[in-house]
């Protein structure tokens, strides 16, 4: 999900569970709900580094608790210099009452950073929920990576209570609730309805392809990944024992859906350079992660091209930092090269 996203729905946190807190408390909690998103940078340093940390190492249970601990000590520190505790309490009170304010405000920020990680669960990239005990990503495939209802859900909920805040400061109404609470509340709700109808839409298409064959052959495996302005189209890739079929369904039409329409990529026939490119290192680190692998073989002078991409990207429409391995072999299907790429610098 993309970083804006997440500020709006750490800021909704904030406001709709802890509308005492204070401006200190927000801010933080909103950098706990996007730190994990650092691991972005890994991009500049190449396919390589971001196949290692982009939505792994932060993307997980034992990182929040970790990160929000450390934010947490860092601003109750910096509220005890001010004379001041993050939700405007005097800080010198008692051991009882620190202990309460680190409790809110460790609460606060864990809670944003984990719906973080569990909205881009809610992806296709996937994540490592239980790193370091578990390397296996977790990819729901509900959600684009830039939602727009979502973010129009968050932007008006937050928008419309301080719209009529002002109007309220204008007039000299005074406000039952704290500012804004129930604006954040419901756009929470909003999105969580949202999700459970994107999910539900999910699973409707992939049983709705497993029901069909395509060109004569039954499906192995179904996969279904969202578009991202429309919430009833899906980009799905069905594996059959001869090839990897694409097609888009609509949900909720399936009379209108023919599977035979579905573009045909076929699978490259059992070979001793297609067996040798498989066990290379970067091919398992590669096939590792890959949900949709599809391996492309070439013959050339000097011997055998295999590149191996996944197909999650393309129908994700995240084509834009795909991975892909290279490995090159000679005549005798010894391996002579093989590395991580942007698959967008391949030769076409």
């Amino acid at each position: 999900m993309d970083i804006v996203t997440h500020g709006l729905a750490s800021f909704a946190i904030a406001r709709g569970f802890f509308p005492r807190a204070g401006k200190a408390l927000t801010a933080s909690a909103v950098l706990a709900g996007t730190i994990a998103d650092i691991d972005w940078l890994s991009y500049y340093f190449g396919p390589s580094a971001y196949l290692t940390w982009h939505n792994t190492y932060f993307h997980s249970i034992s990182a929040a608790i970790l990160v929000s601990a450390v934010l947490a000590t860092c601003l109750l520190a910096f509220a005890a210099g001010k004379d001041a505790s993050p939700a405007d309490e005097v800080s010198g009170a008692n051991n009882a009452a620190k202990r309460r304010t680190m409790a809110t405000v460790f609460a606060a920020l864990l809670l944003a950073y984990l719906l973080h990680i569990a909205m881009d669960a809610c992806q296709s990239s996937g994540v490592t929920v239980f790193w370091p005990f578990s390397s296996r990503r977790f990819a729901a495939d509900w959600l684009p990576r830039i939602d727009p209802w979502i973010l129009t859900i968050l932007i008006m909920c937050i928008a419309v209570p301080e719209l009529l805040h002002l109007v309220g400061s204008e007039i000299g109404a005074k406000a039952k609730k704290p500012r804004g609470q129930t604006g954040a509340i419901v756009g929470l709700a909003l999105v969580m309805i949202y999700v459970g109808a994107r999910a539900t839409l999910h699973s409707n298409v992939i049983a709705l392809m497993d029901a069909h064959t395509f060109h004569g052959e039954t499906p192995r495996r179904a996969s279904a990944f969202p578009e991202a302005l429309s919430p009833i189209t899906w980009h799905g890739v069905v594996e059959t024992d001869g090839a990897l079929n694409t097609i888009d369904v609509t949900a909720g039409s399936p009379d209108t859906f023919d599977a035979d329409l579905s573009a045909r990529l076929f699978k490259p026939e059992p070979s001793p350079a297609l067996d040798a490119a498989r066990n290379t290192a970067v091919a398992r680190r590669f096939l590792a992660t890959a949900q949709i692998p599809k391996a492309s073989l070439e013959k050339t002078e000097t011997g055998y091209v295999v590149i191996l991409r996944d197909l999650r990207y393309s129908a994700s429409e995240e084509t834009q930092r795909e991975v892909a391995a290279v490995i090159e072999l000679d005549l005798a299907n010894k391996v002579t090269s093989q590395e991580l790429v942007w698959a967008h610098e391949l030769r076409h």
